[in-house]
This record gives structure tokens, sequence and C-alpha cells, in this order.
């Protein structure tokens, strides 16, 4: 992190550790209320002409006198990014903007040059940080791969799926802890473990060069079947009571299939009051009449039960009866940071009062925690957390 006390100094060698400490403050601006003020300076934006070293350099040359009285302090990112952060009030920030205006009329845009306050905008900072470090353009690049391929056919899916009805699905299984956060402790609570075959995994290992995620009822076929695999190995006794806390994500009809109903057994009361299920909100809007179903089990059996893969643009749409249940499993989309804003207003409007049970899934960068935390969302599945730790 470079320093601006008493004079600017900017240190170039090191902008992927100014973006971790910009993450890092960002965070620490929500945490603790303490405000600053950010002025970023998108210069990536910049058509290539206008970012070479010679601009770069006439940039800080524009800010250097601008800055030097102050307190303020400069931060470099990676793709060529600055980041001029202040204590409030930060008036010096508009005359920095307009400097900058002068000499590149190309950054004349709040999208080019925001002025941001933290903590209220800690969310924004940070998902200018991901676009930054790159990080949003993997999904797309996943999605581009995957569109090349062709869709299996019908007797490849059913030699497939009579190749899982018997394989060992244990490499498959993976893990991930949901953590609760806590104000005022540093490291974060686990509180379940979920369990989930990943099928894109298992796809490519018995759909070699297909792309089955193309074909979308082959895909809810080959998912209900893996997880039926998976069940018949977790309820085996010496696997089930390892089990602990668990929250497993499957599809409606799994759960009134033999293999979850030998889980359920195998756990008895006292397991499956740690138990947590929840069904994709796909398929409880495609059949209401199963969800209720699944949801007189749960009540009777004594497992909880939840809504998964949650987006925000379905959150309006549903009865508040709909969302009354144990968990409510929200996907975190940029769009929650980034989109309009009375659009954003509605998605919050719509959210659960009682926000202890809405888990935000997909909390793979800051920018998600710190989402969910200014509106008092405090568990969370992710990487950012698994990294942390």
């Amino acid at each position: 992190m470079s320093q601006a006390a008493p004079d600017l100094f900017w240190e170039g060698s090191a902008p992927m550790r100014d973006a971790m400490a910009l993450v890092t403050l960002a965070r620490e601006c929500v945490a603790s209320g303490v405000e600053r003020r950010a002025l970023y300076l998108r210069l990536s934006l910049l058509p290539a002409r206008l970012r070479d070293p010679r601009h770069h350099r006439l940039v800080r040359e524009v800010l250097a006198p601008v800055l030097r009285p102050t307190r303020a302090r400069l931060y470099e990112l990676p793709g060529g990014d600055l980041v001029v952060l202040s204590p409030p009030p930060g008036e010096h920030l508009d005359e920095v903007r307009k400097s900058v205006c002068r000499v590149l009329p190309e950054m004349a845009r709040d999208s080019a040059m925001p002025l941001l306050r933290l903590p209220a905008e800690s969310a924004r900072m940070l998902s200018l940080l991901e676009a930054a470090l790159g990080l949003q353009a993997l999904p797309v690049a996943a999605q581009e791969i995957a569109a090349a391929l062709p869709i299996p056919s019908s007797a490849e899916m059913d030699a497939a799926l009579r190749a899982l009805a018997t394989a060992n699905l244990s490499a498959y299984l993976r893990r991930q802890t949901i953590w609760r956060l806590v104000a005022g402790d540093e490291e974060p609570q686990p509180i379940w473990t979920e369990l989930r075959p990943h099928v894109p995994d298992i796809a490519a290992a018995l759909l070699p060069g297909r792309a089955l995620a193309a074909h979308p009822a082959f895909a809810r076929r080959f998912r209900h079947a893996a997880e039926r695999r998976i069940l018949a190995e977790l309820s085996r006794p010496e696997e089930a009571r390892k089990l602990g806390a668990a929250c497993l994500p499957l599809g409606l009809g799994t759960v009134t299939e033999a293999e979850f109903l030998r889980l359920e057994a195998v756990l008895g009361p006292r397991g499956r009051r740690d138990l947590v299920v929840c069904i994709p909100v796909e398929e409880m809007l495609l059949d209401p009449a199963g969800f209720a179903l699944a949801r007189e089990l749960a009540d009777r059996r004594g497992w909880r039960l939840g809504l998964d893969e949650m987006e925000p643009e379905l959150l309006p749409l549903l009865p508040a009866s709909r969302l009354d249940l144990p968990l409510l499993r929200l996907r975190f989309r940029p769009q929650l940071v980034s989109g309009d804003g009375a659009l954003r207003a509605t998605w919050d409007a719509a959210l659960p009062a009682d926000r202890s049970r809405i888990v935000l899934i997909g909390a793979d960068a800051p920018v998600a925690v710190a989402w969910a935390w200014q509106r008092g969302i405090t568990l969370f599945g992710g990487r950012v957390l698994e990294a942390r730790l």
C-alpha cells in the first residue's frame, strides 16, 4: 500500500498488493463504520492509444499537486487502474476529477471515474476491484468452451446412466462449509457441511467431449442419478455416523427415493435434526404439489427444508409463504451491486425479514460478503471464506 504523507508517494511495483490492501480496507470500513472517500480511475477502460506509459505518467503528474497537501493515498491496480483514497469530506477529490478530465476528456463519465463513499458503497468498490483482477471473465470463458461441444445422444446418455448406477462417486463428492460471520469475531464459525456430487466432473468422466448442460432434460436426469448414488453411499452406517450437521442440495424427486429414505432411517431422529435439504427453486415452481409433499415430509420426519439457487429476480415474484422456510439459499449476482438502483431497492425489500434464515451462496469474492453484511445476512457459502481459512 502506498502512502501520501507528507508528500504523495507512489510505488508502482506491487499492484496486486495494492489491490489486496484495498479489499481489506473496504471490508474494515464495513465492519468498523469508519468513513472514507475513494476516487476510482478506471484507466483500463481507455482506448489502447491512451493507455501507454506516457499517458499513465501524465495522469500521475496531474494527481500529484492536488494530492500532495492532503492525507490521500494512491493505489495502483493490475491493469493500470488507480484509486485515490481519502478521509472525509474529501472535497479535493472533485478537483482531482476535474484535473484528470482536462487531460483525458474520455474519463469524464461516472462509470469511468466514480467517486465512492465508504462504507456505504464498499460493495461497489469491491465489484470494481473484481473486474480489475479479472475475476468476472472466468465464467464467461467456461461458457464459451461448453457452447462449442455437442450434446450427448440418447444412446450415450443411457450408457452413462447405467455406469452411474454402480459407480463409486467418493472422488466426486464435494464438501463446502457454510459459515456464520459474527460481529467482533475474527474467525467465521462453521455451521453446516454442504455435500453434493460435482456433476460437471462426473459428466466429464462418463460423457467426455459432450455438453450435458446444453440439454436440460438430460442434465436433470443425470444429476438426479448422481444424487441417488451419493445418497446410497452416505446411508452406509459408517458414513452416516460421520455426517454431522449437513446441508444436502437435492432435486425434488430425490427426497422420495429409496436412497434418501434409507439415509433418513440410518440417521434416526437425532441425526435428522442436524440435516437440511435444499430444493432448487426452479423445481419448486415446476412442481408445487411435489414441493408441498417434501415440506410435509420434512415437518413429519424432523429434518429441515430449504430453497436452493434463489436468484435475485425471483425474490419479488414469490409470495411470502413460499419463502417462509428454515433456509433460503440466495445466489449472489453482480447486479445486486451494479444493477439499476430501483431494481436493487426492490430486491432488498423482498428479502425475508428474518435474515438469519438466508445463506448467501456464490460468495466467491469480498464484494458478496460486503453486500450481504450490510443487509444483516451472516451465513455464507463460497470461496472467499474458504480461502481465508
